[in-house]
This record gives structure tokens, C-alpha cells and sequence, in this order.
């Protein structure tokens, strides 16, 4: 970790990178952000030896660069970031380090952790604190997070899906009615129901979205295929055409 802090105040010096050296917290939010989701991407691939330790590498690298600014700027030393994570880590699970801790339940430990955290931040509402740059369903399923963790929640799997079909049917009527103002805010309420379905399951809905989107890049690169190979014959494929070789790809 000192070698790694050493390179990257190098890189930052008078002799350092001119990349490195111009770059602040702000510009680096979308090299941080490419990092994390490169990190997911090898572990959604199963792909856990070097290729994964590449990415974690260049994730720390990202962390050791904010705090080098920081250190910088009189804020606060990489050291400070390790030793308030250390004691955040230790001060939110009690049942790990605190010996009369009692055995609790995931969902208990989860409500916990909540309650720990808006404790400590001086929160005037379990909803404060969710980021707002995040994805917006990583939000949403934040937001449900927090309001189940004080009993806003339907009880069953069961209920859950009956509110999405109630959103459905708004969701029909602004169609029928021609209303696209209240069409954008019932899709918003559909697709917010859903996370909820999502995150009652363990689901994260953002890596079910992923999958779902590389399942259908793989898929319509047969179908894309299909299309270009009948264009060099000069004839054009019909949607017919194209949902049978949809079909073939998912076969």
C-alpha cells in the first residue's frame, strides 16, 4: 500500500503524469464509476483469478488517487480513510465484535446496520443519505431498503405482484387516454414496483437488468446477422422474419 501511495504522489508531483496531475475529485467520478463496473463485469463472468485482481487494482488505484488529492488539499491522509473505515466496520457489527452480541437473522443484521448508520450520520429520515448519482434502481431498491426497515413493506411475494398489475392498468389507461405526461410517471411507478418485487427476493435489479441486456446483445447479433446476410441479397427482412430468427437464438 506505501509503494502504491508513492507512485501515485509521484504521479501527482511537479515531474509527475500532466493526466494525473490536473485531475480532481469531480473529473474523476466517471473513471471511478467504469472501474466499479468493470469489477462487476468479471465477476458476473466468473472470472476470479487475475483478470478480477486487474480490475480490484485499478478500483484501489482510484480510491488511493482521491485520497492523494485529498492529502493535497489539507482534507484528509489515506491513513484517516483506512482508520475511520476500520472503526465504521467495527462500531456496525456488534454481533462480530461485541462478545454479548446475540446470533440475529440477515434481515435483522440489515436493519441493523440501518439503524447504526442513520444514528451516525444524524439523519432526519431513513430515506437521507441515498446518493443521488446512483443508477436510478439502485436507488429505488435503496429507498425500499430503508422504508421496510420500519415496517413499509407488503408482507407477501403475492401482494407485491398485485401492485405491479395495478400499475399496469394506470399505465394502460394513459395510453388509452393519449395522456404522455401521466404515461412517464406511471412507467415510473411500474418499474418501481418491480424493484420492489426484486429486492423482496434477494435480487439485485440492476444485475438482473445487466444480464437481461447482454442476453439480448448476444441474441440480436444472430438476428442483426440474419438481417445483413439477406440485405447482400438485396431482399428485406420482415418482422416475422426476424422474430423467427429471434426465436432460433434463443434456442
Amino acid at each position: 500500500m506505501e509503494r502504491l501511495k508513492e507512485i501515485v504522489a509521484r504521479l501527482r508531483g511537479p515531474k509527475g503524469c500532466p493526466w494525473d496531475q490536473k485531475q480532481t475529485h469531480q473529473s474523476l467520478v466517471p473513471y471511478l464509476l467504469e472501474e466499479a463496473w468493470e469489477v462487476i463485469e468479471e465477476i458476473e463472468q466468473g472470472r476470479h483469478g487475475e483478470a478480477l485482481e486487474d480490475e480490484l487494482g485499478d478500483l484501489l488505484f482510484q480510491v488511493i488517487l482521491h485520497a492523494q488529492i485529498a492529502e493535497e488539499q489539507g482534507s484528509f491522509t489515506l491513513q484517516q480513510v483506512i482508520d475511520r473505515v476500520a472503526k465504521k466496520m467495527v462500531e456496525r457489527h456488534p454481533h462480530v465484535f461485541d462478545a454479548a452480541s446475540r446470533q440475529q437473522s440477515d434481515e435483522e443484521l440489515r436493519q441493523q446496520w440501518d439503524r447504526i448508520k442513520t444514528r451516525a450520520k444524524l439523519r432526519d429520515s431513513v430515506l437521507d443519505g441515498i446518493p443521488t448519482h446512483q443508477p436510478q434502481l439502485m436507488q429505488a431498491k435503496k429507498i425500499g431498503e430503508r422504508a421496510a426497515g420500519i415496517g413499509f413493506e407488503f408482507p407477501t411475494s403475492n401482494q407485491i405482484l398485485e401492485k405491479i398489475l395495478e400499475e399496469l392498468e394506470e399505465v394502460k389507461e394513459c395510453l388509452a387516454q393519449g395522456d404522455k405526461q401521466g404515461l412517464q410517471g406511471e412507467i415510473g411507478d411500474l418499474l418501481f414496483s418491480v424493484v420492489n418485487l426484486a429486492r423482496f427476493h434477494q435480487i439485485d435489479p440492476e444485475i438482473a437488468l445487466k444480464q437481461t441486456n447482454d442476453k439480448f446483445k448476444t441474441r440480436f447479433a444472430q438476428v442483426e446477422a440474419g438481417v445483413k446476410a439477406a440485405q447482400a441479397k438485396g431482399k428485406k427482412l420482415t418482422l416475422a422474419e426476424m422474430d423467427t430468427l429471434w426465436n432460433q437464438a434463443k434456442q
